[in-house]
């Protein structure tokens, strides 16, 4: 197990590349480093370098002393939303072969019925069929054929596929046929990628396991390519400890897994944010928080309830399924790159189109030239052009405003400042919009939370969205920009397992149930073993998906000590009155699957803490600056790492450092806490 020493997180997002560092000793520095969507490695590398620089040191004298390196990646993301992945083959059980096409039989809106359905991620010729069936109860009815595998091996190796997935029907009851289907292609001499269904996912569903198993084949020999690429850069560069790659249930896995179980890492880096969310929520003894994270891109919703950040176990991202443990993430697509425009109705829209890192907004001066959030935001006053990245990216107020005028001002005739603030307003609205949504579909009320916001551009609507959705409480860390690559310096190895069970919760005994989760943990910890971690740094979670009989999708339950099926039935009735206000009095619950998480823990971020002082913030004052809130008003600004534990800002006001900048609105104080979050609240 790793012990000890300075710790790193890296997280590439679609605009900047992020890096924290905890130094061991309590001291937290980060920096922000364009991203570089050719080939994110050269983003981690020149962010490292960047952070050496600021240290006083060579990049090989930092990674030399690094014992945690934790990174988080857009890749696996990109490929799957941008539908450029590997080319798959798959075999599957006579019969079988248009499951992927068919689905569920459902449409993603059915109200849309001349909508064709998507396109499948594995072409018709290539989803091949072989003999062999295994029943619902696991027994073999038919053998596998081996001459007719051989036939679909070579056919699909003839056709130059990059992966190859195999999806038997009932395999997660038992996998020999499919494990004989990979033994066959390594014997054969070809080495493609190879995801098996039951590997993903080992529960009833042939949708369902055959759609992870293809989305794991489609992005992870691109995700390969880049760890290793990555892998070799830094090991080159002097790293000497294992690295780990950050997954969507907010968990990490060392990085030979991690590749080759891609689809967890399609949503890591909002996970990251959602793991700081609840390191902050324990910290400032807000149990319920609701995180919001704008970056370049798109604003991503997480709601923490009771300390913990809420999980799904199905994940529709880009028309395609992926079925496995996931913190939830309600993306929204508003970012600081998100383009404005006036659409074909002649209403302004903002998102979720975005000029990504590159070519960029178009006071970024990269060749942008589409009007952005930020752009509106630069035009509005609300950004320096100056402190922007430290001073170390200047930016052009002059193409903010030839963008705004015509994108948005000329066409609906009004002024450069009027039209930059409907842009502000129309993203804050949307953000509010989306964290509504998130916090009713789980039947919790908004004002019930505290608001965190991080990601560069989240601070600058804040306190808007805290307004609109009546939220007393708004956080705004001090490390705001980078706050995903914070979080993962807050999470442990996790392994996820699960058993199908289908029946009656009641007709379960507590013995029955004792010895599905033993078999459970016993394999959990023994993957955590071969991850290198010592078994006194092992911690489990139990939980069940419980349904009632006539129904398809369950819910997960929380298992505490007591594994007493009555206590469960009423754990499982509870949990789904608190989700949709009712629940089917008498009925029967139906236990579909146990889950068992297994943690395997890692040394954590201490969050700086700052001794109280005086109330007045006269020391962080730079001066004021007139921007335009509807009507010009001449604004006080505050530096950021200048407000100490203690001092009060009173809106309306800017507080601003190289990373991000915060709107404290009119009537409202912003108090300084103990770890450096600026907490706003009404005056």
């Amino acid at each position: 197990m790793v012990t000890g020493g300075m710790l790193i997180g890296v997280d590439v997002g679609g605009t900047f590349t992020d890096l924290v560092l905890a130094d061991g000793t309590g001291g937290v520095s980060f920096v922000k480093s364009p991203s570089t969507p050719d080939d994110p490695s050269r983003g981690v590398v020149n962010a490292l370098e960047h952070m050496a620089a600021e240290r006083g040191e060579s990049l090989e004298q930092l990674l030399g002393r690094t014992r945690v390196f934790i990174h988080g990646t857009t890749v696996a993301t990109n490929v799957l939303v941008q539908r450029n992945g590997a080319r798959l083959g798959l075999i599957t059980t006579r019969g079988f072969r248009d499951v992927l096409e068919l689905r569920e039989g459902a449409r993603s809106n059915r109200y849309e019925l001349r909508t064709p359905a998507p396109d499948p991620l594995i072409t018709r010729p290539l989803r091949l069929e072989v003999t062999e069936r295994v029943g619902a109860d696991g027994t073999v009815l038919a053998p596998l054929d081996q001459v007719e595998l051989e036939e679909a091996i070579a056919a699909l190796r003839a056709a130059e596929v990059d992966a190859v997935v195999v999806s038997f029907l009932h395999a997660h009851k038992r996998p020999d046929h499919e494990a004989a289907v990979r033994a066959a292609i390594e014997g054969s001499g070809w080495r493609p990628f190879v995801s098996l269904g039951h590997e993903v996912l080992e529960r009833e569903g042939e949708y369902d396991r055959l759609s992870t198993a293809a989305v794991n084949a489609y992005v992870g020999p691109a995700l390969q390519d880049y760890l290793k690429r990555l892998v070799g850069q830094l090991k080159a560069a002097g790293i000497g400890v294992p690295l780990f790659v950050m997954q969507s249930n907010g968990g990490v896995l060392p990085i030979e897994e991690a590749g080759r179980r891609a689809y967890g890492a399609v949503t890591s880096g909002p996970a990251g944010g959602a793991m700081a969310g609840a390191l902050f929520a324990r910290a400032l003894d807000l149990p319920n928080l609701v995180t919001y994270d704008t970056g370049g891109t798109s604003t991503d919703v997480c709601v923490v309830k009771d300390g913990v950040p809420i999980e799904r176990n199905r994940t529709d991202l880009a028309d395609f399924r992926i079925t496995a443990p996931a913190i939830e993430i309600n993306p929204i697509g508003i970012g600081g790159g998100s383009v404005a425009r006036i659409d074909a109705s002649g209403i302004l829209a903002v998102g979720p189109q975005s000029a990504g890192a590159v070519p960029g907004p178009a006071g970024f001066g990269k060749g942008g030239t589409r009007a952005t959030l930020t752009d509106a935001n630069l035009v509005l006053g609300l950004i320096s052009a100056e402190t922007f990245l430290g001073g170390r990216m200047s930016l052009s107020v002059e193409a903010a405003r030839d963008a705004v005028q015509a994108d948005v001002a000329s066409p609906l005739g009004v002024s450069v400042e009027e039209a930059a603030w409907a842009v502000h307003v129309l993203a804050t609205s949307g953000i509010t919009e989306g964290i509504r949504l998130a916090t009713i579909r789980q039947g919790l009320d908004p004002r019930d939370f505290a608001l965190m916001s991080f990601g560069g551009a989240g601070g600058l609507h804040a306190d808007a969205v805290a307004q609109d959705l009546q939220i007393p409480t708004v956080v705004v860390p001090r490390m705001a920009s980078v706050l995903s690559a914070l979080g993962f310096l807050a999470a442990d190895i996790r392994q996820d397992l699960q058993r199908f069970v289908c029946r009656p919760i009641q007709s379960m005994t507590a013995a029955e149930l004792a010895t599905i989760f033993d078999a459970l943990e016993e394999e959990g910890r023994a993957r955590l073993r071969a991850s290198g971690m010592a078994t006194d740094g092992i911690r489990v979670e139990r939980s069940l998906e419980c349904r009632y009989g006539r129904q398809v999708h369950g819910i997960p339950v929380r298992v505490g000590d007591s594994l007493d099926p009555a206590a469960l039935e009423r754990a499982f009735t509870e949990t789904y009155r608190s989700l949709y206000q009712h629940a089917h009095e008498g009925e029967a619950g139906i236990l579909d699957v146990c889950r068992l998480s297994v943690y395997g823990a890692l040394p954590k971020i201490d969050l700086p803490a700052q001794p109280v002082g005086p109330a007045d913030p006269a020391p962080a004052w730079r001066g004021r600056r007139s921007a335009f809130l509807g009507t010009f008003r001449d604004l006080d600004v505050y530096w950021f790492d200048d407000l100490r534990h203690g001092m009060r800002v009173a809106g309306p006001a800017i507080v601003e450092s190289a990373s991000t900048t915060i709107l404290v609105g009119p009537g409202r104080i912003a108090d300084v806490d103990g770890i450096g979050n600026l907490l706003l609240r009404n005056g």
